[in-house]
């Protein structure tokens, strides 16, 4: 008996795989298109390790620094006063002539170094890397009050040096001998303490 053409065939589902295959391709390419939808992500950047001075003592401090040139540092209003010869010389304010001995200067530090270390780690807990060093520049009158303070340096921080220049302003030193004021510069390194 002869069957015909049309019994030979499953019934429904010859279209089926062709349904399922469209699917895929249709989930394919939304799938696509949400991937291209998102923004890239950030890319990481590694910053090479710091190029710079090796950790030091944070606490240590090399020799005092008698100043000995007379225009160094910031001028501030110039005063004018006659010469032998009747012209004025022109002067700025941290022109001094006059000496302080090494070991009264160094006591005056060195009683007041932790003040001056406050100032750095109250820094150090806002930036954690914060190092360098820095030079503080001051102008002890004739009685040995504070005439005025400076601040410089590499560390960079303005809240370490308006610390500093407030604590250095209330300090107290002899008298300076062979003039009417003394200059000196006092340098300070500052690093985070090594764990």
């Amino acid at each position: 008996m002869l069957v015909p053409e049309q019994a030979k065939k499953p019934s429904g589902g010859g279209n089926l795989k062709y349904i399922l295959g469209g699917l895929l391709l249709l989930g394919s390419a939304a799938g696509l298109w949400l991937l291209l939808q998102q923004p890239p992500a950030a890319a990481v950047i590694v910053a090479p390790p710091p190029v710079g001075p090796a950790r030091v003592n944070p606490m240590a401090q090399p020799e005092l620094i008698l100043e000995e040139e007379k225009d160094a540092g910031k001028p501030a209003a110039a005063a004018a006063a006659p010469s032998k010869h009747g012209h004025r010389v022109v002067r700025d304010d941290w022109d001094c002539e006059g000496d302080l001995a090494r070991e009264a200067l160094q006591k005056v530090i060195d009683s007041n170094r932790s003040q001056i270390r406050n100032c750095y780690e109250r820094r150090l807990k806002v930036n954690n890397i914060l190092q360098g060093d820095l030079k503080l520049k001051l102008k002890v009158g004739a009685t040995g009050q504070m005439a005025a303070a400076a601040v410089s340096g590499t560390l960079k921080d303005p809240e370490v040096f308006k610390c500093v220049r407030a604590i250095a302003e209330h300090w107290t030193f002899p008298p300076p001998s062979g003039g009417n004021c003394a200059v000196v510069q006092v340098p300070f390194q500052f690093s985070p303490k090594s764990n």
